[in-house]
């Protein structure tokens, strides 16, 4: 049985993890006075902190501190994404505007400490974009399967967006060598980002190609340039409701 501390650890690991891509800033950010990921870090067993910074020296930032048995609760991968979500959107806004109040905590490389409450993060959860969930999804694929009844059936080739809302995802089944497109919807019917899409849609794929390299989902394109056919998952995505 795992203890609160090896949860917390978890929580830790999955907040780093979606965090690192933040690294690389956009084109030019690291001369210019644009918020930069600074880093994330481990303040003790109970919090992390992921720390920005609009000073191209790197010399002061500001740092949300997370409380890691407050994401681990009722565990969902959303609330990680809502941190990030905050740190996109929020943390973003704040770094390099106003000067923060001297009354503030900093840590030893002069980041100013800011805790996020819980209701920040239930209200950055509305702020979740689709390409958050992707990259999700897309780290599990390449990761391949995790049971090993179901591995090496495919390899995860690419990916194409497209209309605006959708999402074209590129695999080869190994035994065969053919390749299929997934077509898969990153919004919702109310308008909101579909979350929750890496949970099991890896190894569902596995483990329906694994019986005979076929899907029995509705066939939307045969005439893809990167593919033999392409398959519409939406019933994957957003089951029908009864």
């Amino acid at each position: 049985m795992s203890t609160s501390l090896e949860n917390w650890d978890h929580a830790h690991e999955l907040l780093l993890s979606v965090m690192l891509p933040l690294i690389l800033g956009p084109p030019g950010s690291a001369t210019a006075s644009l918020p930069r990921l600074r880093g994330v870090v481990r303040a003790d067993d109970r919090r992390s902190r992921v720390a920005l910074s609009g000073d191209a020296s790197m010399t002061s930032g500001v740092a949300v501190e997370v409380s890691l048995p407050d994401l681990y609760r009722d565990w969902t991968l959303h609330d990680v994404d809502a941190v990030l979500a905050h740190v996109r959107t929020v943390l973003v806004e704040a770094t390099g505007h106003a000067a923060s109040p001297a009354t503030l905590r900093t840590d030893c490389y002069g980041n100013t400490l800011i805790a996020l409450s819980a209701a920040e993060i239930a209200s950055a959860r509305l702020t979740i974009a689709p390409e958050q969930t992707l990259l999700h999804l897309f780290h599990l694929m390449q990761r391949g399967p995790i049971r090993e009844s179901v591995d090496d059936v495919y390899a995860f080739t690419g990916f194409m967006l497209h209309g605006g809302d959708r999402c074209r995802i590129y695999i080869r089944v190994l035994e065969s060598g053919v390749s299929y497109g997934l077509d898969i919807p990153l919004i919702d019917g109310n308008g909101n980002t579909i979350l929750g899409l890496s949970a099991a849609f890896g190894q569902e794929l596995a483990m329906k190609l694994g019986a005979d390299g076929v899907l029995y989902e509705p066939v939307v394109d045969q005439a893809d340039d990167y593919c033999a056919l392409v398959y519409r998952l939406d019933s994957w995505i957003e089951p029908p409701q009864s």
